[in-house]
């Protein structure tokens, strides 16, 4: 059985910047020794990720996904759910077989339940491929993850602190609750981000059938007619799942990782880009981003002029 299993999400929308940020996450997800697919949504995105962003051609991806294989080994999957695969796991994970594959704001339901099922792999590790972190030489937070979950039952996923640490050790959650475990070490919540984690793969398939969360009551009823209800995005379904177990998320205290997630995509992000990732690979931040998780673009523009 392989151990961990690495699954890369990519849209069409990513093609500005995979050439920065995906070979960080091939070089951090080589430490555990994780077996890597990158996972090309082929869809045609609908909803503020399909409106909203440009949507390049899928050849001109698969062209740069190409370019960056001949340097970082890696499985790529060029995917379009089949509308049988989706019937079967939307009933396996939602008790009911639903048609749809994708969340109202555009982001994969189907691509984020699929993954559970391509091997028995332990572990699952998934990363959206806009994600930055910043890892100490010779220190794997999945390592620390790993080991965290083998001895704790109740841990259903790891992740490395959300943003470099603050100067109080707190986190800039907004009105997101969480519970210090100082005794091992931990930030504990009943929340759920589907833009990184690193899962129990028998602790999470425990938890269906999870919950089919709608945009509106009309939804389930669009559903069932034309298979094109408004679903809610899928970390929402796994949040309540979560939260009626006896598990939780887990965020390691450590300064030794950390991780951002950028919600830009202006040019200006673009171009700070590659000069950011070597910052946070130096550990090297403005102090505005302490503690946020999500990336402060202008502080980090004031940060490198």
């Amino acid at each position: 059985m392989v151990k961990v299993s690495c699954y890369i999400f990519i849209a069409r929308s990513d093609a500005p910047f995979i050439r920065s940020t995906l070979p960080p996450l091939f070089r951090m997800a080589d430490k555990v020794g994780c077996k890597i697919m990158v996972i090309l949504d082929a869809s045609n995105v609908k909803g503020i990720l399909g409106e909203t962003l440009f949507q390049s051609e899928l050849s001109e991806v698969i062209k740069i996904l190409e370019e960056i294989q001949e340097k970082h080994p890696f499985e790529m999957k060029v995917y379009l759910p089949k509308p049988y695969t989706v019937l079967q796991l939307s009933k396996m994970h939602f008790g009911k077989p639903y048609r749809e594959t994708h969340c109202f704001r555009g982001y994969p339901i189907h691509g984020s339940i699929y993954q559970f099922h391509q091997d028995d792999s332990q572990y699952i590790l998934h990363l959206d491929c806009d994600m930055i972190f910043y890892e100490k030489e010779g220190f794997s937070w999945m390592e620390s993850g790993i080991e965290l979950m083998e001895k704790n039952e109740d841990i259903l996923c790891t992740l490395p602190r959300g943003g470099p640490p603050s100067n109080n050790g707190e986190l800039q959650q907004g009105t997101t609750n969480y519970i210090k475990d100082n005794s091992r070490c931990l930030y504990l919540f009943k929340n759920f981000t589907s833009r990184h984690y690193l899962i129990h793969r028998e602790r999470f398939l425990s938890l269906l059938p999870l919950k089919p969360l709608w945009l509106s009551w009309r939804d389930p009823i669009k559903s069932r007619l034309f298979g094109n209800g408004k679903m809610l995005c899928w970390e929402a379904m796994v949040e309540i799942g979560l939260g009626k177990s006896n598990m939780w998320r887990a965020d390691l205290i450590t300064d030794d990782a950390w991780s951002l997630h950028p919600g830009d995509r202006s040019e200006k992000f673009y171009n700070l880009l590659p000069k950011i990732i070597k910052c946070v690979n130096r550990n090297e931040f403005p102090e505005e981003q302490r503690g946020y998780f999500d990336l402060r673009l202008n502080a980090w523009e004031r940060h490198l002029n």
